[in-house]
Formats: C-alpha cells, structure tokens, sequence
C-alpha cells in the first residue's frame, strides 16, 4: 500500500475595517444658559482579520476636538471657537462572530471620551483569536455635552475608527 500526498497552500489576506461606520449629525442645540446634551447615532461596522497570522488586533476610535465650521465655505475657521475636549462620548459596543468560530475579541468597558488627545482601544483580540468577520454594534447614541458659556456656531468633528495590529 502507498500513500499520496496532498498539499494545499494557504494564503493570508488583509486586517481591516470592510464596512465602515458612519456618523450622523447631532441633534440641534438651542441655547438657553444651562449645559445642554445631544445625540448622535454612529452606524455598525465590520472588522476582518484575514491575514492567518493569530496576530490579534485592537479597535480604536479618535474623533477631533470640535471646532467651528464655516459650512458656506467647507473649511474650518481660523482660530474660531471650539468645544472642550472629552465632550463627546460613545457607549461600548457590542460584537458578535459572523461565520467564524474563533475566540471573539474583548470589548473595552466603556463610555469612552472619543474627542480626546489620543486614539481610545475599544476593542482588542488576542494571540490566537479574532481571526476571520466580526460585527460591531453601537450600544447606544453617542453623546456630546455642550456647556451653557458656548457661542451659537455650527461646529464639526471628524471621527475614525481604525484596526490595528496587536493583541
């Protein structure tokens, strides 16, 4: 009796964000002198890891501080007046395996404070798990604060989400 090897040789794809999430605008605010709140809903997204590695990743989402906008001309104004930092924030989300069977990635407790200095991880899949899809779910409306002392301006935040390499 002889044996008949086989072989099949497996290539590695990307690490990525396939259906990126969009943000829509925040609800008006009427100025009345107390602190007001106002939401916003932030679209679900997908994240691949097909690299075949086991690498892991993490999920991260910086939003900018928010400035004024001149929305006539599509530019930011020139030291124009902006929003505190840490006023936006975004609930945890929640991810769910979509036909992959390993190990899902953690979800950072939340809320997180988007519009801050630096990239916030809210999600991180270790050595060895999150290969293959995942969807990830909004677990509520974002939230931005503004303070009684703001000036009436239409104002304008740019959010990413990104993948990174990493456990």
């Amino acid at each position: 009796m002889a044996a008949d090897p086989t072989d099949v040789i497996v290539t590695g794809g990307s690490l990525g964000i396939t259906t990126a999430p969009t943000v829509t605008n925040f609800a008006p605010v009427t100025l009345d002198g107390t602190a007001k709140t106002t939401t916003a809903t932030m679209d679900a997204f997908q994240v691949n890891d097909a690299r075949g590695s086991g690498a892991g990743w993490n999920v991260t989402v910086q939003a900018t501080q928010f400035a004024e906008w001149d929305s006539t001309l599509g530019i930011y104004v020139l030291s124009g007046k902006k929003l505190a930092q840490n006023s936006m924030s975004m609930p945890a989300p929640t991810v769910a395996a979509n036909g992959t069977t390993s190990a899902s990635p953690s979800i950072t407790a939340g809320p997180y404070n988007i519009d801050a200095a630096g990239a916030v991880k809210i999600a991180s899949a270790a050595v060895d798990a999150g290969m293959g899809k995942y969807d990830f779910t909004q677990g509520g409306a974002l939230t931005l604060s503004v303070p009684a002392n703001t000036y009436a301006k239409t104002y304008r935040s740019e959010a990413t989400v990104s993948v990174v390499t990493g456990p």
